[in-house]
């Protein structure tokens, strides 16, 4: 079935419904297409009658889907009233993250056809995909191989390499190259696998909302943090959010930002936090600034110009320094500063976006390095680093999060953005 996006009209007193008592859900919810499908179409027409129609199957097959979908849940997702079948607030849930989900695979198909390739086939790529091809998608692109994704799976060799190929007939395009270094990506498979991830994704959070509708605030979120980030604001947050709701997971990823943003964009990260890029890389990101960043130039605790009471740039350029690498943003600022102020770069400077090893090079030497006191701040109250009196202005940094532009967040998420704005608001004035 195509995936349909049109709004789901719910009885009046649904959204008025009392959430049953808390009682716990799997990890994990199992997607069944042929529910999904079944769950949706129920849902726009109000009858097993409709649906069946829109989908072209029999009564008895939407009413065992329905049914099997139900008994999997423990849970009523339609009432069955004289007028039809209206979705209780469980039900709607589902049939909302569902229409997202299958939205994924329609947008996989419009970017197909605007890469060149042409469906012969009438059927949506979403009327025709199994979850069984879903995940042998997935796992081929993480193990890259068919025999590990077999062994990852639970199943045999034969049936991975038999779905990828019943799903390359669907798609009408070959998905990965068999190469010596193992099965790579083809540009269709680049995109099956963004919008597929994405689409598991937004069955996850439906997992996650119904929870939240019967009083359980669980769930996993995954957060990207830049180097700026993971000092103080990251962690501050993370502190509130599981004070608030111990029962969440919360994974913390650091990396590259280009790297954090590719997990991002297909559902891996639920959120970016650290140093905003403008202009907007992709368009289908959005930013929100919490607030200014102002490097520093650091040394040791003891370092010879530790007790100079006014410095600038041109007395210390020709310092050892330790750098941030080529292309990231303070690197940048600190090369319009230097700029600025007519000085050459320094030469032979070691290169490291590691605040760690960062740290033991300016310990262990007189060498200098750029850096926000928000990222030292534990360092300059334990004495291990001090921050020379180099007046920095005009270095400043937009700091902030980053979320894709389409997400419908989570009551975790939702509330973990709460407490970053929180703690964001409070480090305007600097880190305390």
């Amino acid at each position: 079935m195509p995936a349909r996006t049109a709004s789901i009209l719910l009885h009046p007193n649904v959204t008025r419904e009392r959430a049953p008592p808390a009682r716990a859900l799997p990890a994990r919810l199992e997607m069944n297409m042929r529910q999904l499908r079944a769950l949706v179409a129920v849902a726009q027409g109000g009858s097993v009658h409709k649906a069946a129609s829109i989908l072209h199957v029999t009564q008895p097959a939407v009413t065992r889907a329905i049914h099997e979908f139900e008994q999997a849940l423990g849970l009523e997702l339609f009432e069955r009233t004289a007028k039809g079948m209206v979705a209780t607030a469980v039900g709607a849930i589902l049939v909302e993250r569902t229409q997202r989900a299958l939205a994924q695979l329609a947008q996989a198909e419009q970017e197909l056809a605007e890469m060149g390739v042409v469906r012969r086939s009438s059927a949506s790529i979403g009327a025709k995909v199994t979850h069984r091809h879903l995940r042998v998608l997935i796992a081929i692109h993480e193990h890259q191989t068919e025999t590990a994704a077999a062994v990852e799976l639970d199943v045999s060799q034969p049936s991975v390499t038999q779905a990828l190929r019943e799903m390359e007939r669907i798609v009408e395009a070959d998905l990965f190259l068999r190469t010596a270094r193992g099965m790579l990506l083809t540009r269709a498979g680049e995109v099956m696998v963004r919008r597929t991830k994405l689409m598991l994704h937004e069955w996850q959070l439906a997992r996650d909302d119904i929870a939240a509708q019967l009083g359980n605030i669980t769930g996993r979120i995954v957060v990207g943090a830049l180097p700026l980030a993971s000092t103080l604001l990251v962690p501050r947050a993370v502190t509130r959010l599981k004070q608030e709701y111990p029962e969440l997971l919360v994974t913390i990823l650091e990396g590259t930002y280009e790297s954090l943003l590719d997990s991002l964009r297909c559902g891996d990260v639920d959120l970016l936090v650290g140093v905003l890029r403008y202009p907007i890389p992709c368009s289908d990101i959005v930013q929100e600034k919490l607030f200014e960043d102002l490097l520093s130039v650091v040394g040791r605790k003891d370092h010879p110009y530790a007790t100079a009471k006014a410095l600038r740039l041109a007395d210390v350029i020709d310092s050892e320094w330790v750098l941030p690498y080529k292309g990231a943003p303070s690197r940048r600022a600190f090369e319009q500063a230097m700029h600025a102020a007519g000085l050459p770069l320094p030469k032979n400077a070691i290169e490291s976006n590691a605040l760690v090893a960062l740290r033991g090079l300016l310990i262990e030497s007189d060498r200098l390095s750029i850096l926000s006191r928000n990222q030292i701040h534990y360092e300059e109250l334990h004495g291990m680093l001090s921050v020379l009196p180099i007046d920095m202005r005009g270095s400043e940094r937009p700091i902030g999060i980053t979320t894709r532009a389409d997400a419908k967040r989570s009551v975790g998420l939702d509330a973990l953005m709460r407490h970053l704005r929180a703690v964001g608001d409070a480090m305007k004035d600097g880190p305390h």
